[in-house]
């Protein structure tokens, strides 16, 4: 590990560290390394992303087996009735920038066949509106005249994501049979190649090997413009096809981040789960999203677990909320020795 503090890790480096990393002790190792190459290569500043969202519903059928989607509880998570109105998006901003945040993701599901006009327009709304950055998350939904567009529009990263290693095709058909991994594939190349920033994600525990890992985390460095690596950590939701797989141990997407630290160097990163927040920051990461300040439709499946210890929500009407983690997530990311940005940190550090 010690030539990993000055050097890009290789494929056979990276899968050696997930191999050799899973007592506490070796993973303390890992992360030091990782959180020493994190603080060098860009700084000792934390980003919180604000999160708007579903600005377009999902229409994969059938939908992604561990998604809210294919919940005999609830199937409109990701509906069409969870899709917000132009207004809504505007007052969401307004409400996000005045917390101090200074990047916004606008998020929603992959409406199949869809150009990206509803994208566009709220990405002109909300530069209007505010001073706010943004970055897109709504799949493969998006053309290459919409891609430019955005990039005109000042849009700072666009996301490809696969979840799964994007060369398992077969596992990707498994957990994900209405997906296009092609679509997804392409939309990746095009973003790289329209010169807008790339982002990207891959989800721990879904039946990939530590080999798929690295293959995946590989598969995204050949692209010139990759500038944000999220991870997320599979959670079994409730009358899903996978609602009886286990759970994945955060210490699997720490472990992940870290090894994805010593060879990306100097991009964000991200994992998902704001309550674990002093283990990202102990493993390397420097962004999160879903750990400051969201606006969501009110609903009682995807995005429930906002509504914790900690959070303050605010009802913008009755099928609107807004939900403020930053009296929580800035005191966790400042007593872990990490800054936040100097408007949050303006605004909040204050208060916690």
């Amino acid at each position: 590990m010690k030539n990993a503090e000055e050097n890009e890790i290789t494929k056979e480096e990276a899968l050696y560290l997930f191999k050799e990393t899973g007592r506490y002790d070796k993973a303390l190792k890992l992360f030091e390394i990782a959180s020493r190459v994190r603080d060098d290569e860009i700084g000792n500043e934390f980003k919180l992303d604000g999160f708007i969202g579903l600005i377009t519903h999902c229409t994969v059928d059938p939908p992604c087996r561990y998604c809210w989607n294919s919940s005999t509880i609830n199937r409109s998570g990701f509906g069409i009735e969870s899709v917000l109105a132009i207004d809504e998006i505007v007052e969401g901003a307004r409400l996000i920038e005045e917390t101090g945040i200074s990047m916004v993701e606008l998020g929603g599901g992959t409406t199949v066949g869809s150009s990206g006009e509803k994208v566009i327009k709220a990405v002109k709304a909300v530069k209007k509106a505010t001073n706010l950055s943004i970055w897109i998350n709504v799949g493969p939904a998006l053309s290459e005249s919409t891609l430019r567009e955005l990039k005109r529009l000042g849009v700072a990263e666009v996301c490809s994501s696969f979840e799964v290693n994007p060369l398992n095709e077969r596992l990707f058909k498994e957990v994900k049979p209405g997906d296009d991994l092609d679509a997804r594939k392409k939309l990746a190349e095009m973003i790289n190649d329209v010169g807008l920033g790339y982002a990207s994600v891959l989800m721990c525990g879904l039946g990939e090997s530590y080999e798929n890992r690295v293959d995946h985390m590989f598969y995204l460095k050949q692209f010139e413009n990759f500038k944000y690596f999220l991870i997320t950590w599979f959670h079994p939701v409730p009358r899903t096809p996978m609602a009886n797989y286990p759970l994945t141990s955060p210490l699997e997407a720490a472990k992940t981040a870290a090894i994805g630290r010593l060879i990306f160097r100097d991009i964000d990163i991200h994992i998902s789960g704001y309550e674990h927040i002093p283990l990202w920051i102990m493993a390397g990461v420097n962004r999160v999203v879903h750990a400051g300040a969201s606006v969501h439709r009110v609903r009682n499946g995807a995005g429930a677990r906002w509504h914790t210890i900690g959070a303050e929500v605010k009802h913008i009407n009755d099928r609107l909320n807004f939900v403020n983690l930053l009296p929580t997530t800035v005191k966790f990311i400042t007593g872990a020795g990490m800054e936040v940005e100097p408007e949050i940190e303006r605004r909040w550090i204050n208060e916690v």
